[in-house]
């Protein structure tokens, strides 16, 4: 069991409170969850986040931790809120800035809210949290320091300041135009000095020790939840999160994904193996069946079995005019039935609706060469474009002619402009708008130094091992100089 705690300005000492036994990381930031590869039974703790400058925490990033059965937990920051937020999905709280979220006692965001410095000067803090405030103001009604309407009144008026200009002397100064007496003044200003309440601080420290015990008292592995498709946005995340060590650092792998569908010779004939072998192995798993041992056939088979396709033994001539949108005019004249259903099964696949098989393709790659070789294209486009800028300020990527891309495109792949969507559809590329977008950061590479992006999944001379029958594509890529 591995426990991770975000935490930053609420608890500045916390290498010397944790122990060595608990990961720290800094203050949480989207993204930062997905690149944990947390597994069953590891526990998060959460207590600082960012949000302004940098986004935050996703609710969404949590949730797919609590689903692969990791332990969350939050506090004292950032870790409260969410925490108040997602309990009833699974998300366990700690400490008191979380409870009184939870109660409805705090509503605002920026009650845990600071300004601070950087983490190598101990993120020295540059305001103080209202919940802060509230909380020693609390104090001096206890003590009998001020009233509570006082004290009410001054919360009041700094919760209508921005968050970074709340302080203790803000607070003095505001208690001194709301007429509150010079010796009550004083005894505020000695309890602000000497015994001001951290409660963030108090938090974190629970936090700290909650995970200590777990460390202590579980044995075992969580339960992960039972499957659920991931959402789009989680996808995405998950496969963002992931990159390839190079030796100018890492690259992202999904970059390297793009790179393999757009530039790879043999890449349709890699996605289609992919695709078909994926269909064969649901149809055993969920049919409970598989009469066929090529994975063409199988996925044949099992598309029938799902009522997606008919029966080719009982076929009218209208019966395929829904695959039309997926093919070339060329396509469904020439094509005998079983290719043309073939295409429509590689085209339209799916992993769950709106999310392609990225990652099923990435965990193929790999350990493939061809996946050092696109890092390689990526890292060297990168390049270009940083010259491209540094000779011309406004040069950016996006402003790029997106008909020229495609342009571009239609004539490596030895496609008609307007069957150019169908070719992305076999290199696992939803629309033009994904290819496009996927192709920019390449285009000056790939123009005008082809044969850099020259790439192949399989190694030359290496047959694939396509098992697709009668499934064939006979428009030959080719690179244009």
């Amino acid at each position: 069991m591995t426990r991770y705690l975000f935490v930053g300005p609420s608890l500045p000492d916390a290498a010397l409170l944790a122990g060595d036994d608990i990961v720290l990381r800094p203050p949480v930031a989207a993204g930062d969850l997905p690149r944990l590869a947390a597994g069953p039974g590891d526990v998060v703790g959460i207590a600082d986040g960012y949000f302004h400058q940098i986004r935050a925490v996703r609710h969404k990033e949590i949730l797919d931790l609590l689903d692969a059965g990791v332990t969350v937990l939050g506090a004292a920051s950032m870790g409260a809120l969410r925490a108040a937020e997602l309990d009833a999905f699974g998300m366990g709280g700690v400490g008191r800035i979380y409870r009184a979220f939870r109660r409805g006692e705090l509503t605002a965001d920026d009650e845990v809210t600071l300004l601070h410095g950087p983490a190598d000067e101990g993120y020295p803090a540059g305001s103080e949290p209202l919940v802060n405030i509230r909380a020693t103001l609390d104090l001096c009604i206890q003590e009998g320091v001020l009233d509570a309407a006082t004290a009410a009144g001054l919360v009041t008026a700094l919760a209508r300041r921005p968050y970074r200009l709340r302080s203790y002397p803000d607070a003095l100064h505001l208690a001194s135009q709301a007429k509150v007496p010079d010796p009550t003044l004083e005894r505020l200003r000695e309890v602000f000095a000497t015994r001001a309440v951290n409660r963030k601080r108090e938090d974190a420290l629970r936090l700290v020790g909650v995970l200590r015990r777990l460390g202590t008292a579980r044995s075992g592995a969580a339960e992960p939840r039972p499957d659920r498709a991931p959402t789009v946005y989680v996808h995405r995340w998950r496969l963002g999160a992931r990159s390839i060590e190079t030796a100018d650092g890492p690259v992202a792998e999904m970059s390297v994904l793009r790179t393999c569908q757009l530039f790879a010779s043999d890449y349709p004939a890699f996605y289609r193996d992919l695709v078909l072998d994926a269909l064969a192995r649901e149809c055993t798993e969920t049919c409970g069946r598989r009469t066929a041992t090529d994975p063409f056939d199988a996925a044949l088979a099992h598309a029938r079995h799902r009522n997606v396709i008919p029966d080719l033994g009982t076929l009218e001539p209208e019966d395929l005019d829904f695959l039309d949108p997926w093919l070339t005019p060329a396509e469904q004249t020439t094509h005998s039935a079983r290719d043309r259903l073939g295409a429509f099964l590689v085209r339209s696949f799916q992993v769950a609706p709106g999310i392609p098989p990225d990652g099923q393709a990435l965990d193929r790659l790999r350990s493939q060469p061809v996946a050092s070789e696109a890092a390689r294209i990526v890292i060297a486009a990168a390049q270009v474009n940083e010259q491209a800028r540094l000779v011309r300020d406004a040069f950016d990527i996006h402003a790029l002619s997106a008909d020229r891309i495609r342009s571009y495109l239609a004539g490596r792949w030895g496609a008609e402009p307007q069957d150019l969507e169908t070719h992305a559809l076999d290199r696992g590329i939803a629309s033009l708008d994904v290819l496009v977008a996927a192709a920019r950061p390449y285009y000056l590479l790939a123009k005008y130094n082809p044969d850099l992006v020259d790439l192949r999944v399989e190694p030359q001379g290496h047959q694939a091992s396509t098992a697709t029958g009668t499934l064939r594509d006979d428009r030959q890529p080719r690179t244009e100089h």
